[in-house]
């Protein structure tokens, strides 16, 4: 309601208080008039009678206006009680004038804040507890692996020199990915940081492009997969923390190696757009199920259609994430189901604002 209608409001019971007050006193001056003699005799019943009519109009009056005010105050002060015993779905309808709608707007949207930080952290909470269970399955696999070949070596149960060697590299080979998978865990929350100090400098980025390329090439060749590079600029100078983006490329040339088949080609591309670097890793694989594009970013979240013990950590493309937004930069995927592309884009110089 706006204030001209709460003024109306006020007016028309004002005009109504008036035109009662108008009736009391024709009768009373009809009931004290004497027409012949034009003279007016008032006694102590007439005066009573005006006092009582008087104050009849008054109660009524009043009556009226604190139920106006009553009213809503009481449905506020039980709204407010529900929100204090956790229903912070209950919404207030009051049509009590100008001032109790402002009231009811802002409790309202407050209302619908509290009920949206409660479902977040519901899902945080769900979101722990499903964290905290793929940890534990993530750690329990390789690491009774290693369990079952020390027993095993212990009692004698490997024979030859040759199976032996082979036991002790796979023992090697699981207590690599339980650290590889601890080193994760580390990074991502020590990135998760406000205060993370970034050790920024000004480099070309085309040059750690081609560095991180050269070191993934014998690999991909290895695996049978395909690399590419397309950096058209020569040179791109920007502000960055070297080590954590040579991070960022490696976590995501590793993503796409993981999670597509032998023969499939990537690409790491790198451009200028305008006042940002965009640096993409695309790839013609198996793309990324539609139920996972919401969700690819969130720690212990991955392509595969099932969990298995040699798909990663999942929190490879977390922790690039992170990354991108320590350098005010963002992380977007372009999927499909014949190809993924990532692209981290992030500005040439730290002072300018975040990327949308």
């Amino acid at each position: 309601m706006k204030k001209e209608k709460w003024f109306d409001a006020m007016l028309k019971s004002a005009v109504w208080f008036a035109a009662a007050l108008s009736i009391v006193i024709g009768v009373f001056v009809l009931l004290v008039l004497d027409v012949e003699n034009q003279t007016l005799e008032i006694n102590h019943i007439h005066l009573t009678l005006l006092f009582g009519g008087f104050g009849a109009c008054c109660v009524v009056y009043s009556m009226w206006s604190a139920r106006r005010v009553t009213r809503p105050l009481e449905r506020i002060a039980s709204a407010i009680q529900g929100m204090k015993e956790g229903e912070y779905g209950k919404r207030l309808d009051i049509d009590g004038g100008y001032e109790f709608e402002v009231i009811q707007k802002s409790f309202n949207e407050m209302a619908e804040v509290l009920e949206r930080a409660r479902e977040d952290n519901r899902k945080l909470e769900r979101e722990k507890r499903q964290m905290l269970a793929d940890l534990s399955h993530d750690l329990k696999t390789p690491i009774t692996i290693i369990q079952g070949y020390a027993k095993a070596l212990e009692l004698d149960m490997v024979e030859g020199e040759e199976n032996k060697v082979k036991t002790y590299r796979l023992m090697y080979g699981k207590a690599e990915q339980v650290t590889a998978m601890i080193d994760q865990i580390v990074m991502l929350s020590k990135l998760d940081r406000p205060d993370y100090p970034l050790m920024l400098e000004h480099t070309d980025i085309a040059e750690l492009t081609r560095e991180v390329a050269a070191e993934f090439y014998e690999l991909f060749e290895l695996e049978q997969y395909t690399l590419e590079v397309d950096c058209s600029p020569e040179h791109l100078m920007a502000d960055c923390d070297l080590r954590l983006m040579h991070r960022a490329m490696s976590n995501l040339l590793s993503n796409a190696m993981k999670h597509n088949p032998p023969g499939t080609k990537v690409t790491i591309e790198l451009a200028e757009a305008g006042e940002f670097v965009s640096l993409a890793v695309a790839d013609n694989g198996v793309g990324i199920p539609a139920n996972l594009t919401d969700v690819i970013f969130d720690p212990f979240v991955r392509g595969d259609a099932a969990r298995t013990e040699d798909g990663g950590t999942g929190l490879g493309l977390s922790i690039v994430r992170q990354i991108a937004e320590l350098h005010k930069g963002t992380l977007h995927l372009n999927g499909a189901s014949d190809g993924t592309r990532f692209e981290l884009l992030f500005p040439k110089s730290m002072s300018n604002r975040r990327a949308e």
